[in-house]
């Protein structure tokens, strides 16, 4: 017991810690340095402070405050430290390059760029750029030709065709060559000059905007709308406006290239759903739906499905009724782009809605149209509430920051829509033309052998893509095959996408142009498609538009035309036995 207390106590008196030995010059150094700091540090605005907070933070943490006078020590030595400057870097630097004129020119001689693309991949898709028509809008001959006849050159004006029938425009209605609306456009620009010089909200937009605004939710029955400089970034800039990281957007799997930018664009997690496929859309909402519950969300995302009224890459038409009970019923926003429908679907051109007989303003959320297809004039616009239509003006980049549209192209399509409100006779020529289109193709036994049609009976443009068991036969590929080789090139981070059967079928179609046109004068396209900014598989097709200034007569006559062009170029391809 005796021995244990005498150990005790002498523990008690030992001190905690053993003070390490410090060699006598580092301990004077540190003393000096020491004072010099302090006398520059009393003498400095504010340094009085400085000392009192480096003299606590010695005695207090001493690791931390040797890394901070460390890294000050670092950062003064890093500043005041100047790379070496050789003779060559000098020469190199100075203003005055120790050049003559001759070696200058003798460099500038030898020097060679780099090509910005690939040599070879531009010179086998050459043949896209020769097949581009050009419209001639200048000689006396196409001056007093009248739609749908017009003139076109090609291959930088190597190919001139006269009186060709234009089956290309995406102008449906033709209301907006009308005698009346042009004297509009005329009388806008002497009023308001030929630009808005500036975004909407920095002096572009004018009172001929709101007008138009106002005029365009009337009359699609909405409680606003939004004009936008350019109908392709419309959704690209709708669409990020309303989502961000964490969000859902459950879209169709083909939908258009903007409306894939726009996927991009938003942040959101996006699922595909089978193309107008409602099955496949329900339980791909239901399985989404637990998954939120099971992971029990600090806040509720924002949930949108996304599509389209008349499809751009393949002319049919979405199930409004079925999205609207799905996204009511699933708690999901509806996004629709109709581009192509708005203008000739439902009896006064309404668009979707009315085409389904239901109210817009209750079953779709967001509408995004073009101004530039059924109404002939330039710009997009988009469709909704008072609070969704607000938010774009402070949060969708496009209408914040790109230039507003001319005031002559938004008076003109005011001018378009009040002569829809009183007189739809331009709508239901179009859906009579389409239908004749449709049934055309639908019926000919000959033409099934060969192609398929994907395009409604009401849509006027009428696409149709070679049958599959015709490109297995001639060019060995499918949708899902096509699918693969994106995915690779995706992974690649590969700018440049050169797929050879696809090309291929591409150059086939294209001789189906070229052959309607040169022997028959009839001008039909083919659907573009830049594989390199696509997402989503789509099939190459043809297209062919009708407008209401085209005849039934003319139309059947040209319809034979293409039919004849069409089986003459297949037949070349069937081996023969």
């Amino acid at each position: 017991m005796v021995a244990a207390a005498s150990i005790d106590a002498v523990a008690s008196t030992l001190p905690n810690s053993i003070p390490v030995p410090v060699p006598h010059f580092i301990a004077k150094l540190g003393c000096q340095l020491s004072s010099l700091l302090t006398l520059l540090l009393i003498h400095i605005p504010g340094g009085t402070q400085l000392l009192t907070y480096i003299k606590k933070s010695i005695h207090d943490d001493p690791y931390r405050a040797a890394v901070e006078i460390g890294l000050i020590v670092y950062g003064i030595l890093y500043w005041l430290a100047k790379p070496k400057r050789t003779k060559k870097s000098y020469i190199l630097n100075d203003s005055k390059l120790l050049l003559s004129e001759r070696e200058i020119n003798d460099l500038i001689e030898d020097w060679e760029p780099e090509p910005l693309v690939d040599a070879s991949i531009l010179e086998e898709q050459r043949w896209r750029l020769q097949s581009i028509p050009v419209i001639d809008t200048v000689t006396d001959d196409t001056k007093s030709l009248k739609q749908p006849f017009i003139n076109i050159s090609r291959d930088d004006n190597k190919e001139f065709y006269k009186n060709v029938l234009n089956l290309t425009s995406h102008n449906f209605l033709q209301i907006s060559s009308l005698p009346q609306v042009l004297d509009v456009a005329k009388q806008t620009v002497e009023n308001y000059g030929v630009g808005a010089c500036g975004p909407a909200g920095f002096y572009g937009n004018q009172d001929a905007h709101y007008t138009t605004e106002y005029k365009l939710a009337e009359f699609f029955g909405t409680e606003g709308a939004v004009l936008y400089g350019q109908d392709f970034c419309v959704a690209a800039s709708v669409i990020p406006a309303f989502t961000k990281r964490g969000d859902l957007i459950v879209a169709d799997d083909q939908v258009s290239l903007s409306i894939q930018n726009a996927l991009q664009l938003s942040r959101s997690t996006i699922y595909y759903f089978k193309h107008n496929d409602m099955e496949s859309l329900e339980n791909l909402l239901i399985e989404l739906n637990e998954s939120e519950k099971l992971e029990k969300l600090p806040a509720i995302p924002r949930k949108f499905i996304v599509t389209e009224g008349l499809f751009h890459n393949s002319g049919d038409l979405a199930p409004l009724p079925q999205l609207t009970r799905l996204k009511n019923k699933y708690k999901f926003r509806l996004f629709v782009d109709e581009t192509f429908s708005l203008g000739v679907l439902g009896k006064t051109g309404r668009g979707l809605s009315e085409h389904f007989n239901m109210d817009r303003s209750s079953s779709i959320d967001i509408t995004v149209g073009s101004m530039a297809t059924a109404f002939g004039s330039s710009g997009g616009f988009v469709l909704g509430d008072h609070i969704m239509t607000f938010h774009q003006h402070i949060g969708s980049n496009a209408y914040c920051f790109s230039a507003s549209l001319p005031a002559y192209t938004v008076l003109t399509l005011t001018k378009v829509l009040e002569i829809m409100d009183q007189d739809n006779s331009a709508v239901n020529k179009v859906q009579v033309l389409s239908k004749m289109l449709h049934d055309f193709f639908i019926t000919d036994d000959q033409l099934s052998k060969f192609v398929e049609v994907t395009s409604d009976e009401q849509s006027p443009v009428l696409h149709f893509r070679l049958n599959q068991s015709f490109r297995d036969l001639i060019f060995h590929y499918s949708m899902d095959s096509l699918f693969e080789t994106i995915i690779k090139f995706q992974q690649k981070n590969s700018t440049t996408r050169f797929i050879e059967n696809f090309e291929n079928e591409e150059k086939f179609l294209q001789k189906i142009v070229d052959k309607a046109l040169i022997k028959h004068n009839i001008l039909i396209s083919r659907n573009t498609i830049v594989m390199k900014h696509e997402s989503l598989p789509c099939l190459p097709s043809l297209k062919i538009c009708v407008n209401a200034n085209i005849s039934e007569k003319i139309l059947v006559d040209a319809l034979a035309n293409i039919k004849e062009s069409i089986l003459h170029c297949c037949q070349e391809l069937v081996p023969k036995n």
